[in-house]
């Protein structure tokens, strides 16, 4: 399972005493608490890992010498911890100045940045990163805005500064979500630009009637994992050039790999109003078959 800030993984420890956690993470800051939970707690039953969802055969057969569908059971606890919300240098926060960073592993200095996405792409480039991972309608006119200022008045270098930004683009008319609460109008420009600084897409090593639960903040992560549990093989290229459901089901297996719940499971107003993140969450439970 992914770390973040631990909830989850002390969650799963504290309720099976015979439970043993690999949990993942490529922020090296959670790396480090996983391993400060481990060593206070948990020695023999948490098992830090450092890197990305792509990384994990490679890693678990070079430390561990597992191979194949090992696990009983995998929690997908994609986006962002709130740990990495907060901390504004981390340049995640709409509202909290801080560089256009957005890297979910600060180490990793190969990986391009939301700077660089925001001042290096032509027009039509980052509108669709807006359209593709922002599903965002209003894509041609934020990135006609940005390219503007930023030949206008030179890059954009903060992350308040570009969510001003796209606020003067869009005239700042109040935006609410599903719950009459106020969205910030760059949210989905935002979105985009973290899902590509951070590209991942899971394979899942689970074995036959083991257990996936996943969580996700958004429509695209939500659509890979219902996707994934219908016997869909979405392979990169093809979610790219968003293909529709009659082509995907054309990658379907003859037989669905998962027995799962159909409907999903979203946080309840009591819930919200203790964590109003939750309120984005979707959650979707399968048994491989």
């Amino acid at each position: 399972m992914t770390f973040g800030a631990g909830g989850h993984t002390r969650g799963l420890l504290e309720k099976n005493s015979n439970s043993i956690v690999y949990s993942l993470d490529q922020d090296s800051l959670a790396f480090n608490l996983a391993n400060e939970l481990k060593q206070k707690s948990y020695p023999t039953r948490l098992i830090p890992l450092h890197g990305c969802f792509s990384d994990v055969k490679n890693i678990l057969k070079q430390k561990y010498n597992i191979t194949g569908n090992y696990f009983d059971g995998i929690l997908f606890d994609v986006g962002m911890s709130s740990m990495q919300l907060s901390a504004a240098e981390r340049g995640f926060s709409l509202i909290k100045e801080g560089p256009l960073d957005m890297r979910m592993n600060i180490n990793n200095k190969k990986t391009v940045t939301a700077y660089d996405l925001v001042n290096k792409l032509d027009e039509v480039s980052l509108g669709r990163i807006l359209r593709l991972y922002g599903e965002e309608t209003r894509y041609k006119k934020i990135a006609g805005c940005i390219c503007q200022w930023r030949n206008t008045f030179g890059k954009i270098t903060t992350t308040t500064q570009l969510a001003e930004v796209i606020k003067i683009c869009l005239g700042g008319t109040p935006e609410y979500d599903k719950l009459n609460r106020s969205v910030h109008v760059a949210t989905k420009t935002f979105q985009a630009l973290r899902i590509v600084v951070n590209d991942e897409l899971n394979e899942f090593l689970l074995k036959q009637g083991g257990h996936l639960v996943a969580i996700s903040f958004h429509s695209l992560e939500d659509r890979i994992v219902k996707r994934h549990f219908q016997g869909i093989v979405l392979k990169p290229d093809m979610f790219i050039f968003n293909l529709d459901e009659t082509q995907l089901a054309n990658e379907a297996n003859q037989e669905n790999r998962y027995r799962y719940h159909k409907k999903i499971i979203e946080a309840d107003e009591e819930e919200i109003n203790i964590n109003p993140r939750s309120r984005s969450a979707k959650m979707r439970y399968g048994i491989k078959l």
